[in-house]
């Protein structure tokens, strides 16, 4: 009974101090006109921006957007942003995020759909990490995770870790239907206060279930998430591809990078891998070893002209050789990247790639396939940030080798460069309003010539909930 009562006095404490604290909502509307000539919109004027902008040039978008975010110990939190796109080709209307959260103590549960960046990548400047970008809207899910990284006991921060695990549905119209996510990662930092600091994470990602009118029914049940959770094989009254191998679409990431904070700037280096065959080895030894991600990330807060800057360099044209089989010898090869014969959308969402968006997003095709069909991509690639007196800009730069699908004899590649340059000031007779103006461009075989401006405004403000408790 005395435990009871400590518990409760415990729990109304916590409330009377989470009532006297009042919650902060932040809001913005957003507006972007991209005036232009090509067949498509200008492709860093569309990619790693959660599906809000359109693919047809002389097209408008606006948003809203909505968020409190949870900071206190025992805390909840929301989000929402509602998109619309008018243009020649189509007219969009969807909620580019929609959840609810609760945070209690380090770890945070969400519910919905909510943007989260995956793996070690650059956060704001890299072309995308190979498990997940900012290129596709969140996939709707229940997700567990801790809040950021978190010390490991009795280590006096020197060793942290933080990871989830999310569980989900693709609500996107898929050929499979009913199709479910699985996704589970753990990252470790070694290093703590000394200024070079060592990262490892290990991402798991699949497609699972639902029914395909050529391979049947793939069923839900917890025997075949436990087969999932540990990318175990089917089961015999499942598909008869799942029972041979195994049962969804998986894909691994491992991550590895090395952090060193000085007092003028902080430099990141990060490797990550992806596999979508067994066995998983270290990154070293991999099949596929020649495939990945490479990039540095620099900042340099004091220095305002290029404060940030990242350099990144792609490579899936290896995927672990090109022979799958021979002789009825499964070799491993031919891993074709963010496809699946079971799930033919493979790993994208609304006909956007989840990944790096260099692997070509199925909304492109014109075939009317809805799959990804250029995987063996290399990648060279450069973005930064900088201010000068009272306007902020960002550019990026990329040129990309596109060879399709790969095979045992590949075919001549498609070369494209593209270019942006975004310039940003606040108005001085509106307040909490900026301005932007940017041009962006592509040349090149893979994407054609595009050219377009881009117009954009943005108002943010803010208010408070519950401050009168």
């Amino acid at each position: 009974m005395k435990k009871l009562r400590t518990l409760l006095f415990a729990s109304a404490c916590c409330t009377i101090l989470w009532a006297q604290q009042p919650d902060t909502i932040e809001y913005s509307l957003n507006a972007r006109f991209n005036p232009g000539v090509g067949r498509y919109a200008p492709f860093l004027s569309t990619v790693n921006q959660y599906d809000r902008h359109s693919f047809t040039p002389n097209s408008l978008s606006t948003w809203g957007t909505i968020h409190k975010t949870s900071v206190k110990t025992f805390d909840y939190g929301f989000g929402a942003e509602i998109n619309a796109n008018i243009s020649p080709t189509e007219n969009r209307l969807f909620p580019g995020e929609l959840y609810v959260e609760g945070k209690v103590g380090l770890f945070l549960a969400i519910l919905g759909m909510k943007r989260e960046i995956f793996g070690n990548q650059d956060p704001e400047l890299s072309s995308g990490g190979l498990i997940g970008s900012q290129n596709s809207r969140p996939i709707p899910s229940l997700t567990f995770e801790t809040n950021g990284w978190v010390d490991v006991p009795f280590t006096k921060g020197y060793l942290e870790f933080l990871g989830g695990m999310a569980n989900g549905w693709f609500s996107d119209k898929t050929v499979t239907t009913n199709t479910l996510l699985h996704h589970k990662w753990l990252h470790v930092r070694i290093g703590g206060s000394f200024p070079l600091t060592v990262n490892y994470g290990l991402h798991h990602v699949a497609q699972w279930g639902g029914t395909s009118s050529y391979y049947g029914e793939a069923k839900v049940n917890l025997d075949n998430f436990y087969r999932v959770f540990f990318a175990k094989n089917g089961s015999i009254d499942g598909p008869a591809t799942e029972y041979y191998n195994a049962i969804g679409n998986h894909i691994i990431s491992q991550n590895l990078g090395l952090s060193l904070k000085l007092t003028s700037c902080s430099v990141d280096v990060y490797w990550q891998d992806i596999n979508e065959d067994p066995p998983v080895l270290p990154m070293n030894r991999a099949y596929n070893k020649r495939d990945g991600l490479w990039g540095i990330s620099v900042r340099m807060p004091k220095f305002r002209p290029l404060h940030s800057f990242v350099a990144e360099f792609l490579s899936t044209t290896d995927q672990s050789g090109p022979w799958h089989d021979l002789d009825g010898v499964i070799l491993g090869g031919r891993d074709s990247y963010y496809t699946n014969g079971v799930y033919p959308n493979g790993w994208s969402f609304y006909g956007m790639t989840i990944g790096n968006p260099w692997l070509t997003s199925p909304k492109y095709n014109t075939d009317g396939g809805v799959g990804i069909q250029n995987n063996a991509v290399r990648l060279f690639y450069i973005s930064g940030l900088g201010a000068l007196n009272n306007f902020n800009y960002r550019f990026t730069a990329a040129y990309s080798k596109n060879w399709g699908l790969a095979g045992r004899v590949m075919p001549p590649s498609k070369n494209q460069f593209s270019g942006q340059l975004e310039v940003f000031h606040a108005l001085p007779f509106l307040k909490n309003t900026e301005a932007s103006l940017g041009i962006s461009g592509d040349r090149g075989t893979k994407y054609g010539n595009n050219l377009a401006l881009l117009m954009g405004l943005r108002y943010t403000g803010q208010f408070l909930l519950n401050k009168n408790r």
